[in-house]
């Protein structure tokens, strides 16, 4: 289990200015394995939103829309958006080198593990003029040791990852486990902070939650339906806790049937809820009681920032006053 340090403040928009600093040229491609509402992806449309369009020029690629896609038009991110329409991932090679010799940014910048290998084992087939960026999404050894096929993920980082001419950290941990573990060289390496999109998260969070109960004590938890999240042991604080206390669970994943499963058996229909896609997970955050968070590991936790971020911010609680 990870203890996870919160700074007091929540990062500003400060740190779209760190991302432009990297930027060279004026038209940028970003991309990303989808348009999910996962945190990196939230990170990544955040960074467009607030580009100063004055100077840069960004582009979208994803491998794949689905159905639970943000919506970039509600959340004011005006950028044209590539779709590879790629079903499988051992297709995203050739076609990433086409579309972006095709696109011909200056600047290239991914995001999540095996995207960024998979940009790393071709950028030997994509213009050296072109500046590369990967930005890291968790701890890299720890999510690599996590993976079935941890030995090539492994290799795939030791050897390829250092052909990135930059790469972004979110913490002090994630660049000492680029520079110890892999070794990249730490003048490749750069922290920023995730960037919350403040007033925006506000905006939503204002909105009307009627699932929590004012009379109920009410336990958030944040984060996609995996393993690693250590869910179960949420339910085994369930079945221990007090009768009045509520659990929800914002999130989807593959341990969903395993989860509904422990729910049952426990008896806690009623008590532990999954809610599953949530397209404003703010308007939950602002009326909980507590948050949630007790992964196996955690890169840097976007939905506890967001949290704090509220709980400093909101001060009319639509539950609570």
């Amino acid at each position: 289990m990870v203890s996870i340090y919160i700074s007091s403040m929540a990062p500003t928009m400060d740190e779209i200015k760190q991302y432009e600093k990297l930027f060279r040229g004026r038209k940028v491609l970003f991309i990303m394995p989808s348009l999910s509402t996962g945190g990196a992806e939230r990170v990544m449309v955040t960074i467009i939103k607030h580009l100063n369009k004055a100077i840069f020029t960004p582009k979208l690629l994803v491998l794949n829309r689905g159905e639970n896609d943000l919506d970039l038009a509600e959340i004011g991110c005006e950028v044209e958006v590539i779709d590879l329409k790629l079903k499988r991932a051992r297709f995203a090679p050739l076609a990433l080198i086409s579309a972006i010799k095709k696109e011909e940014p200056h600047t290239v910048i991914s995001t999540l593990g095996y995207l960024n290998e998979i940009i790393s084992i071709v950028l030997p087939f994509l213009p050296k003029k072109m500046h590369f960026i990967a930005r890291e999404s968790s701890i890299p050894s720890l999510r690599n040791n996590a993976d079935s096929f941890s030995k090539l993920h492994h290799w795939i980082y030791q050897r390829y990852m250092r052909r990135f001419n930059t790469i972004v950290c979110q913490s002090e941990e994630m660049f000492e486990d680029l520079k110890k573990v892999y070794g990249i060289p730490k003048n490749q390496l750069v922290i920023i902070d995730n960037p919350l999109d403040q007033e925006y998260i506000l905006r939503k969070s204002k909105e009307e939650c009627s699932e929590l109960k004012v009379e109920e004590h009410n336990i958030l938890a944040v984060g996609s339906l995996k393993e690693v999240k250590n869910y179960n042991l949420l339910i085994e604080e369930a079945t221990a806790s007090n009768t009045n206390n509520m659990y929800w669970i914002i999130g989807e994943g593959d341990e969903r049937e395993n989860l509904e499963a422990l729910i049952l058996a426990n008896g806690l229909k009623r008590r532990v809820v999954l809610l599953g896609h949530q397209t404003n997970p703010w308007k939950f955050m602002a009326n909980a009681d507590e948050f949630w968070q007790k992964s196996h590991w955690e890169g840097n936790s976007n939905a506890k920032k967001e949290w704090e971020f509220l709980k400093k911010s909101v001060t009319n609680n639509h539950l609570k006053t």
